[in-house]
């Protein structure tokens, strides 16, 4: 706010948290979904976030045959 209260003035606020980077985590945020994504990445299978390569070709190729 102005120091003035009859008088408005635009203050720029910028929290503190832009100016300090986060610190980066020390460890997986969650060990158990970490592990069991590990497992099925191991055995083949779909992990959710991670692009799956046979849905993108499926994907891609047309749906009826010229």
């Amino acid at each position: 706010m102005a120091p003035d209260p009859g008088k408005w003035e635009r203050m720029a606020f910028i929290p503190k948290s832009r100016y300090v980077p986060d610190p980066p985590p020390e460890r997986e945020p969650f060990p158990l979904y970490s592990s069991l994504a590990r497992q099925w990445e191991q055995a083949g299978r779909v992990v959710p976030g991670v692009p799956d390569r046979e849905w993108e070709r499926l994907m891609r190729t047309p749906i009826w045959p010229r």
